[in-house]
């Protein structure tokens, strides 16, 4: 994946048809299929199975591109968790079996992936975890209820988190590859920002699965899947935030008269893009603590409590210095600024997750 060419599509197809698939319930399947052909969607799956055969950083450096250079961070989410969350897991997990089948398609773009893992009321807590795969002549009846799922309405093919064994706790959970055929069904959700990343609520009701699509051990759900996923996500998604916060200090500051601005509010948003490279370091830290080869799981995890207070605290900081300065915001940046109630949504369950997924 070619920097220049990963700008070069991002601001001549993502950006001119940001507004046309806001207003969309679904992804836009041409742009999907676009993507797919610039790599992006299998860039860290082995080229045996369709993929690029990329490293992890190269993959989320382009998606950081595409999101900056776009202004559209809701894609980039969609395409993130299709990857993070669907096609990278049962590479990792999977059996060959399901490798070679899914695999390709995922990559390809012929197939949507989506992460059914979080429930209504209680999030992805294990203990409380109410959705149901029930053994039955050599395959699982699955009944039970997700969301809100990233990429919901257009997914072909789900990672579904289940009990498998009730009286076992953390250690009855166990993964299924659902395809949306097997007879899931799907309810839009509006969540209010992130228009361009579709979001449903995840119905099954005794949909039946053959055994061999379960993903990893019986079991292992919790221990294996679900933790990793959230790990992988959260270390994904951060360089992906950071980039698009730098091209938003960017728009706000680009519009400015130097001469017009107090020398503390010039003094405040230059502070403000510094701390912005720190935090791309130390997201490329956390890269190589999650997908590298040195293990540190200490300073990983103050990596990620530090990114779960530090970016939320940032927004709110340039919130409060644009209404105080009363620094315009053009309707990109007023865009852009919506879809960073991301970080408020995540903040307010991190700490939650670290606790009971780590």
């Amino acid at each position: 994946m070619n920097a220049k060419e990963l700008r070069t599509f991002a601001r001549s197809r993502i950006f001119p048809s940001l507004e046309r698939r806001a207003s969309g319930k679904k992804l836009d399947k041409r742009l999907w299929k676009k993507l797919a052909e610039i790599g992006i969607l299998g860039a860290p799956i082995k080229k045996r199975y369709g993929g690029q055969g990329a490293g992890m950083e190269e993959f989320v450096e382009g998606l950081s591109i595409l999101a900056a250079e776009s202004f559209d961070l809701g894609l980039a989410l969609s395409v993130l968790d299709h990857v993070m969350l669907c096609a990278y897991p049962l590479q990792v997990f999977g059996s060959e079996k399901l490798k070679r089948r899914y695999l390709p398609l995922l990559c390809s773009g012929e197939l949507v992936g989506a992460a059914a893992v979080s429930e209504p009321g209680s999030g992805a807590n294990p203990t409380r975890m109410r959705t149901r795969a029930e053994k039955r002549d050599g395959s699982y009846l699955i009944s039970g209820e997700k969301g809100p799922v990233t990429n919901a309405p257009s997914a072909g093919v789900f990672l579904v988190l289940a009990v498998t064994d009730p009286a076992a706790g953390k250690k009855g959970l166990s993964a299924f590859l659902v395809e949306r055929e097997d007879g899931i069904q799907v309810e839009e959700v509006e969540l209010g920002y992130l228009s361009t990343s579709p979001h449903g609520k995840v119905l099954l009701d005794e949909v039946r699965v053959s055994a061999d699509r379960m993903v990893g051990e019986e079991g292992q759900g919790h221990e294996r899947v679900s933790r990793s996923l959230f790990l992988w996500e959260r270390t994904a998604v951060i360089p992906v935030v950071v980039a698009f916060l730098e091209r938003w200090h960017h728009l706000l500051i680009s519009h400015l008269y130097p001469a017009s601005v107090p020398p503390d509010v010039r003094a405040a948003l230059a502070q403000r893009k510094v701390e912005l490279t720190a935090y791309r370091a130390l997201g490329k830290r956390l890269l190589e603590l999650t997908f590298g080869d040195e293990e540190d799981g200490r300073e990983r995890l103050e990596l990620l409590l530090f990114f779960g207070g530090a970016l939320p605290e940032w927004v709110e900081s340039m919130r409060d210095l644009v209404e105080e300065a009363r620094i315009p915001l053009d309707e990109n940046a007023s865009r852009m600024l919506n879809d960073l109630r991301l970080l408020e949504v995540g903040r307010s369950v991190l700490d939650w997750q670290l606790q009971n997924l780590l």
